[in-house]
């Protein structure tokens, strides 16, 4: 069995969800009788809803409050998703299936809530490519703590020094490299200058779809 695992955050690494993201934030914004600033990049940030209510949007500092709007925004994210499915991104399907056929295990450690990620993964039925899981409400500090990667090695049984992660955002490089982990970046949905503190930076899946991923992540991790 390879010496090394595979960790993917979720948001824009496995599932094309910004635009969705971004839709129900705005949902969540206009029943609440507010605007979005403008600006935020608020699809891709890779941290929390109640980070983004309560440190990037100050909207409330009541707890009870930010649980609430956080579970309302992530409800209304879940029906669009259950109603019209969410897109994978490119590439990363296929790339999952070369690493189980060759004894890879995969793990999805994500800011995201864990009944998201379900419903992501029944939308595109690909359940059986992941080994374990971990998100972001099991976790007590998010990204940028290492917390959710840590768990996620550690549910695959792998060593931190074991294991590469696949990132797309700021938040989640810095998660990586305090967990004590290798992370290579996707370019899907920030500029290559914002995830320059990447190991690695890849355009798209479909970029090293055709590697052999074995020696490729022998290569990552030399």
């Amino acid at each position: 069995m390879p010496a090394f695992a595979a960790i993917f955050d979720w948001d824009g690494i496995v599932v094309d969800s910004a635009p969705l993201h971004v839709l129900t934030w705005d949902m969540l914004a206009k029943e609440r009788g507010r605007c979005l600033p403008e600006g935020l990049r608020i699809g891709s940030l890779g941290i929390k809803a109640e980070a983004v209510i309560t440190d990037l949007l100050h909207w409330t500092q009541d707890p009870a409050e930010v649980r609430r709007l956080s579970f309302r925004k992530e409800e209304l994210f879940r029906d669009i998703v259950r109603r019209d499915g969410i897109g994978a991104q490119p590439g990363v399907v296929r790339f999952l299936e070369r690493l189980r056929k060759l004894g890879i295990p995969c793990a999805v450690g994500s800011s995201a809530p864990r009944l998201n990620i379900e419903v992501g993964m029944d939308a595109l039925g690909i359940r059986p490519l992941f080994a374990a899981s971990v998100a972001g409400d099991e976790a007590a500090r998010g990204k940028p703590a290492p917390d959710i990667f840590l768990q996620a090695a550690g549910r695959l049984g792998r060593k931190a020094s074991e294991c590469v992660v696949f990132e797309d955002a700021p938040a989640g490089i810095e998660a990586a490299h305090a967990a004590g982990m290798q992370v290579i970046a996707v370019l899907t949905t920030n500029p290559r200058e914002a995830l320059a503190k990447a190991d690695w930076i890849a355009g798209s899946f479909e970029e090293i779809i055709d590697a052999d991923p074995a020696s490729w992540f022998d290569a990552v991790r030399a």
